[in-house]
């Protein structure tokens, strides 16, 4: 799991940059897109625990790499959050418009 999301982590940062330095909308709303996938594999990683504990499969061998790997997903997750406050930032710049993950939320 951390793996994949790493596989998806590392274009997201270019999207950033890019977002920014050009200030390209269309790049920064590419940034959401990506960070719904690795939220996606945050909370199936994390539902995955949850139900291993809840049916008592020991499918975990030693609970330090379960814990040291959400903790590494948890932080690329956040990360990719603070991608899509940039992301925020740009489309301000670009439109003069605030916050458009809410107006995608609420048409």
């Amino acid at each position: 799991m951390a793996v994949n999301s790493g596989y998806e982590f590392a274009p997201l940062l270019h999207f950033g940059v890019n977002a920014l330095h050009a200030n390209n909308k269309q790049t920064s709303d590419k940034l959401y897109d990506m960070d719904d996938i690795i939220d996606h594999i945050y909370r199936d990683y994390l539902r995955e625990i949850v139900v291993a504990k809840k049916e008592s499969q020991d499918i975990y061998a030693d609970p330090r790499c379960v814990i040291s790997a959400l903790h590494v997903l948890r932080y690329l997750e956040r990360v990719a959050d603070h991608a899509c406050y940039i992301a925020d930032s740009v489309s301000y710049i670009v439109t003069g418009k605030s916050n458009p993950r809410c107006v995608q939320m609420n048409p």
